[in-house]
């Protein structure tokens, strides 16, 4: 039984890559061909959001915590944010250079995650995370959400809101990368100092 439970989070993982994919479709469904999927996207958005909440949780709770579950937990999220991306850019709700700026930060997130694990001791995770990249890549998770529900309903002056998040999230972004860049640059500085004495 215990086996059986160790699973459990990276079938919540697995699960979120799919209904990634059903959540495109549903998409398609409401806004292009004008279909009543309010209720659908509106399940589809939350239950991918608790598969995320969950999934770490449970590893956590049912000590199976691995690298291939942080790395699938990871791609899950990645994908579940490009495709709903690349998909409400098409439709011109989202502008291309807010899914280039996420295409970034997952790439800097990557290489300086990489950088510190190799030349720093840090957790089995394998990945680095800072608080504010944390905040950032929550919202780029509840973005499609948001404008989602905006279309929806047709909630008047929302754009608006929805513009003010996509420059913060920049804005912090950017910030946060700054920080992790910064990192890399001082732990290499140790590193050389060290080699040098």
């Amino acid at each position: 039984m215990k086996s059986i439970i160790k699973f459990i989070p990276n079938i919540l993982t697995m699960s979120r890559i799919v209904m990634s994919f059903i959540f495109i479709y549903t998409i398609l469904r409401e806004f292009t061909y004008g279909q009543d999927m309010t209720s659908n996207l509106i399940i589809l958005f939350l239950s991918i959001c608790a598969s995320d909440l969950l999934d770490g949780k449970i590893a956590r709770k049912t000590n199976s915590v691995s690298k291939f579950g942080a790395k699938l937990d990871v791609f899950a999220d990645l994908l579940y944010i490009v495709i709903s991306y690349i998909t409400l850019v098409n439709m011109k709700v989202l502008p291309l250079w807010f899914l280039m700026f996420i295409c970034f930060k997952f790439t800097e997130f990557v290489m300086t995650s990489r950088f510190m694990k190799r030349n720093n001791e840090f957790s089995e995770n394998p990945f680095v995370f800072d608080k504010i990249g944390r905040i950032v890549s929550a919202v780029f998770f509840i973005i499609p959400g948001v404008v989602c529900a905006y279309k929806c309903f047709e909630i008047e002056n929302i754009q608006i809101i929805i513009n003010c998040l996509i420059y913060m999230t920049f804005i912090a972004g950017l910030y946060s990368s700054y920080l992790r860049i910064k990192s890399c640059f001082i732990i290499l500085n140790l590193n050389n100092t060290k080699y040098v004495e």
